[in-house]
């Protein structure tokens, strides 16, 4: 060996040793665990649009055109699209504006129905990846809509460091993933409290970096899970069903959630219009200060389905 050989021998071995290591850092993994796939399954299109779900073989619905106006809204405030309406041609690798919370004044108002709907219209349309995550234990309502079984998900991620995408579920038609609630427990808001709830939102935003992740939670003032988790988030999905939630009850949610958490906008769903109205649903941002209504709303009918 010469000379030169034997000067370069020991920074090539550092150099191995530094790109080992950046690229074992550079895994959103915890505990070093090995990658598992997530478990595919079908979408059952008949049965969800029996419920009002989204149809992305029905593009031209009155639903299709109020999720487009929701979608686009959203994806501005994240940063996902450029003024011009263009999607982001690049993200930044790790942690990215992508979390995003729906939740509710109370039970009934349509926050699942709208997280599932802004799941489908992402991943089916847009062709957007999206991880829907199911974060209402106390009441989980997301397997249902598709038709999946009951079994690992959310908390048994958070209680015994299960990885999520060991038991999460991918569906065969597009770029969807959804992870169920996982067992049933009680003080769930003291378990989405801990680090392991942050670190695993953490990680799954840094996973799908170029796309998004849609936390239905419970509603805001049903318990303490929603105020908890807004923490973690980078927008807040406040669904208000029109003409049906009182107002102080309203107020007092929105007050609880921007005391954690400033990026809070509003849908107003179940929102009947007339012959001239807009065909679009209500999407507004709503901050300290501002009016509790918009002047002048953009409304839409929504289904008549129960969260």
């Amino acid at each position: 060996m010469s000379v030169v050989e034997k000067a370069a021998s020991p920074l090539d071995a550092l150099a191995r040793k530094k790109r080992k290591k950046e690229k074992k850092q550079s895994k959103p993994m915890r505990d070093n665990a090995l990658v598992v796939t997530s478990q595919p399954f079908e979408i059952d299109f008949e049965r969800l649009d029996a419920l009002g779900h989204f149809n992305p073989n029905q593009l031209a619905s009155p639903l299709a055109m109020e999720l487009r106006a929701v979608k686009r809204r959203l994806l501005r405030r994240l940063g996902f699209l450029r003024a011009s309406g263009d999607r982001q041609a690049y993200r930044m690798p790790g942690r990215q504006r992508n979390v995003v919370l729906v939740t509710s004044t109370q039970a009934g108002e349509g926050k699942t129905f709208c997280a599932v709907n802004l799941a489908l219209s992402l991943a089916l349309e847009d062709r957007v990846e999206t991880v829907l995550i199911d974060a209402d234990v106390p009441r989980p309502k997301v397997r249902a809509r598709f038709d999946m079984k009951s079994g690992a998900g959310l908390t048994d991620c958070l209680i015994d460091g299960t990885q999520w995408t060991s038991v999460a579920r991918t569906a065969k038609e597009g770029p969807l993933t959804v992870l169920g609630e996982g067992r049933s427990i009680d003080r769930s808001a003291e378990l989405f409290a801990g680090e392991a709830c942050r670190q695993l939102l953490t990680e799954i935003s840094a996973t799908k970096n170029e796309g998004l992740v849609i936390v239905d939670a419970p509603p805001a003032l049903a318990m303490t899970d929603a105020v908890v988790l807004a923490k973690y988030v980078d927008e807040v999905v406040f669904v208000v069903e029109a003409n049906e939630t009182p107002e102080p009850a309203v107020a007092a949610a929105l007050d609880e959630l921007l005391d954690v958490n400033p990026n809070v906008s509003l849908v107003l769903n179940r929102c009947l219009i007339g012959a001239t109205g807009s065909s679009y649903s209500s999407y507004d941002y709503y901050g300290r200060g501002e009016s509790e209504k918009s002047d002048a709303p953009a409304q839409g009918e929504k289904a008549n389905e129960r969260s």
